[in-house]
């Protein structure tokens, strides 16, 4: 499936650094994330990248350039018909299956731990 590159609109200096403050907070989480099993860490992670292209030429284009993530992109992009309350639910919703993931991922590690001994 071909997905067209859309252009490149980059944010008003003011959006930049705010959207950077959130970017450097979401690494932190998402580094966090891959260390703890509760924390969704890729999550936190695709969204700094996701955020990133908005405010860099350079990697608006290079995750264009990637066949998996301009599929999400688009994804992303199609959300944007929804209202903000539909959007908050969708969020909520993901958020929530991500964190359920987690547990259960930390749930089984620490019973293989259990086991073991």
């Amino acid at each position: 499936m071909h997905l067209p590159t859309p252009k490149f609109s980059p944010l008003p200096l003011y959006a930049k650094v705010i959207a950077l403050i959130v970017i450097i907070g979401f690494v932190t989480i998402g580094i966090i994330g891959l260390i703890l099993p509760i924390i969704p860490g890729l999550l936190f992670l695709f969204l700094a990248v996701l955020l990133l292209t908005r405010i860099s030429r350079r990697a608006f284009a290079y995750a264009h350039s990637k066949p998996w993530f301009r599929k999400q992109l688009y994804t992303w992009r199609a959300s944007a018909g929804l209202s903000w309350g539909q959007r908050a639910r969708l969020s909520f919703w993901v958020a929530v299956k991500a964190v359920v993931q987690g547990v259960g991922t930390g749930a089984s590690a620490v019973y293989r731990g259990f086991r073991r001994r």
